[in-house]
């Protein structure tokens, strides 16, 4: 909310700045101005913190990152394919279970608006997200579509036992846990697609 703020008190500023000093011949730079509001328009702006709610429609990444608003939001507790990342079917054939992952988390999605709950900071945003009182990263984890973290929620786990139990998405094949072939990646000094 404070950046569309700070972008109305730049638009305000370089209006005042218009009518204030029009003449530009007397060498007043109205950059001054427009510097100061601007960023007195942004210092207010701060990154969802632990407690609040980042809320709007989402743009999926993949199939365990969001773009809500201006913010890159990684679903906490689980770990999805990457987007570049393959898999083999129960017949042995390769498919793109990354780019499916992210397809089924764009249709689950759709046009709701989604609340993600802050659990961790850094540039990508780890949270919560859910659309009314769905859990998304549990509903990847419920379809096989991610995997949860070694140290995610219990009921993430009981999920992707049953997902497992029933041979849905990763678990009708073969796959690469996401999370040993991100450590593999980094090792090698690979850059993963997201």
């Amino acid at each position: 909310m404070s950046l569309i703020l700070g972008a109305l008190l730049a638009c305000a500023a370089g209006l005042a700045g218009t009518l204030l000093c029009p003449d530009d011949k007397a060498g007043r730079s109205r950059l001054p101005l427009l510097a100061v509001l601007l960023a007195g328009g942004l210092a207010g702006h701060t990154p969802a913190r632990a407690g609040e709610v980042l809320q709007g429609p989402a743009q999926v990444i993949d199939g365990g990152t969001l773009r809500v608003g201006a913010r890159q939001v990684s679903l906490a507790g689980i770990v999805a394919p990457d987007a570049d990342q393959t898999c083999s079917d129960a017949q042995d054939r390769t498919y793109a279970c990354g780019r499916d992952a992210a397809r089924a988390l764009t249709d689950r999605i759709g046009e709701a608006v989604v609340a993600c709950e802050p659990r961790g900071g850094g540039e990508t945003l780890v949270a919560l997200c859910r659309i009314g009182d769905e859990d998304l990263g549990a509903w990847m984890v419920a379809h096989g579509l991610a995997v949860p973290e070694r140290d995610a929620a219990p009921a993430y786990a009981a999920a992707a036992d049953r997902a497992w139990g029933r041979r849905l998405g990763l678990w009708s094949g073969v796959f690469q846990d996401p999370t040993e072939r991100r450590r593999r990646h980094a090792a090698a000094g690979l850059h993963i697609a997201g």
